[in-house]
């Protein structure tokens, strides 16, 4: 038995035959943004037909993680935040079923690697985990008491990206002031980078994309700009992670996505900033880097389909 799980990013579309959790195979498309879900899927069916032959094997089901709130019953989406936008009123299951002969489950995205850490990666043994995924944005989820944490309308643990850090602070892609989000993800950070009188300045000013592999390499080299952005970023990061410690009371924070690339510079620095802002009740919870990367969302994916 075996399923096709597909994680709907930011920038990338990633499919993967997914047996027993581990990945057999898998292939990436690019995600144009506003590309419709309509329109994506037409594509993904390509990946999936392409991983069928690679592997000699079929899929008994197909799991979809998106970067989207989803209903608890993991049947439809519920709200989205400028990507796949058509999604709440396009039936995925439907579709598989029309198109492929098999069902399909939602599922967040953020919530969807938080799993997959959690059965096969870095939190594995957990009963009580939380994680973060920094990449073109911020997500969140928890795992409470050894199961996904939903809350009423599936969006418990999920958009802790979209605490508020400073009421007065940056619109935010989900109509709030000041969210973690919107001074520290990605999406974010070019915009930040040409308002700063520094900008000019700044080896910065030059770079062709303003993305926080750069931020960190020039901030290496003691680029001004450059080092504020990265300081900014390090503390509304930390603050996140106090935030999801005081809420769920974790074993341990995994920290993922595309930005902890830089996990040697990160994760130590987080660590500092909680050995002497946290009480001692929360010192032992563990802060911790992912272990699957890009195919977390992906093994996560079987937990879904076999809970």
């Amino acid at each position: 038995m075996s399923i096709f799980a597909v994680d709907f990013g930011g920038t990338r579309i990633k499919a993967g035959v997914i047996q027993d959790g581990k990945v057999l195979a898998q292939d990436v498309i690019a995600y144009k943004s506003g590309t419709s879900l309509a329109q994506s899927i037409q594509h993904v069916k390509q990946l999936c037909e392409r991983l069928i032959v690679s592997t000699k094997t079929s899929a008994d089901a197909m799991v979809c993680a998106l970067p989207c709130i989803v209903s608890p019953d993991r049947s439809k989406v519920t709200r989205t935040f400028g990507k796949y936008d058509d999604a709440p009123n396009f039936d995925l299951n439907a579709w598989t079923q029309a198109e492929m002969g098999i069902p399909c489950l939602l599922e967040n995205d953020a919530r969807a690697a938080a799993i997959g850490e959690w059965q096969y990666g870095a939190g594995k043994g957990a009963e009580n985990l939380a994680m973060i995924t920094l990449g073109t944005g911020i997500g969140t989820a928890v795992i409470c008491d050894g199961r996904p944490l939903f809350g009423k309308h599936g969006v418990a643990g999920n958009l802790c990206g979209h605490n508020t850090v400073d009421m007065d602070g940056r619109q935010c892609i989900c109509g709030l002031r000041g969210c973690v989000e919107a001074h520290a993800a990605t999406w974010a950070l070019p915009a930040i980078a040409r308002e700063s009188e520094l900008y000019s300045n700044s080896r910065l000013y030059s770079a062709e994309v303003i993305d926080y592999r750069i931020v960190f390499a020039e901030a290496a080299q003691h680029d001004q700009l450059a080092c504020e952005l990265r300081d900014n970023a390090i503390n509304c990061w930390t603050n996140l992670v106090m935030n999801l410690i005081y809420q769920y009371d974790p074993e341990c924070v995994v920290l993922g996505g595309g930005i902890m690339a830089g996990k040697d510079v990160i994760l130590p620095a987080i660590q500092s900033k909680l050995d002497k802002r946290m009480p001692e009740l929360h010192r032992k919870t563990k802060i911790l880097a992912a272990e699957l990367g890009d195919v977390a969302a992906l093994a996560g994916g079987w937990k879904v389909f076999k809970p």
